[in-house]
């Protein structure tokens, strides 16, 4: 069946999305998340409003936590060039982000992950360019994200991060920045596969 699905998704992404789907290879709070993203072939009717704090909340709120953090991560990343492009000296957003990872792997400890976030909060309050603010910003929710312990808190920091980057994605280019994040998000959640 795996090799079927493999071949499928070469010649046509959204069949090898439904074989494993009738394979029931998908859970419920995935089905259930796809859904709400407003993906057809998952009973999907209509795209959600992203922009809407509440509605991000609702969702990020239903899925795993490691899943939240990468989300978190990833918003950052879309963020963290325009820190650069100004502040091109200053790694602290950069090291933020590097800290997330490395403590998702199991790197790092907490503390050490805590310390970078703060790093990172630091450096987008002591500068006044927006656009370059909200990546430290992001860059300090995905650090932020770390705390296994405190679920709900990792859900408010991958919103922040998402709304950090959305904020740099529109002061940069005049534009939503907002239309990424569906499909990257969707992305995440079809490839999800349980950490060990």
């Amino acid at each position: 069946m795996d090799a079927t699905i493999r071949q499928l998704q070469r010649s046509n992404p959204d069949a090898a999305i439904l074989a494993k789907l009738r394979a029931g290879q998908y859970r419920e709070w995935q089905i259930e998340a796809l859904a709400a993203l407003g993906n057809p072939l998952f009973g999907g009717s209509q795209v959600p409003e992203w922009a809407d704090w509440d509605v991000r909340r609702d969702l990020l709120q239903k899925l795993p936590l490691r899943l939240t953090q990468e989300f978190a991560i990833l918003c950052a990343e879309k963020a963290l060039p325009a820190w650069e492009a100004d502040y091109p000296q200053d790694k602290r957003p950069k090291a933020a982000i590097l800290a997330a990872k490395a403590h998702l792997r199991g790197e790092i400890s907490a503390e050490e992950c805590r310390d970078a976030a703060d790093a990172a909060w630091a450096a987008g309050a002591a500068y006044a360019a927006y656009a370059a603010a909200y990546a430290a910003y992001a860059a300090y929710a995905a650090a932020a994200a770390y705390a296994a312990d405190s679920a709900v808190y990792a859900y408010y920091a991958a919103d922040s991060a998402a709304a950090s980057a959305a904020f740099w994605a529109a002061d940069a280019a005049n534009a939503t920045g907002w239309d990424w994040q569906i499909p990257a998000l969707t992305s995440l959640i079809l490839a999800w596969e349980e950490c060990p």
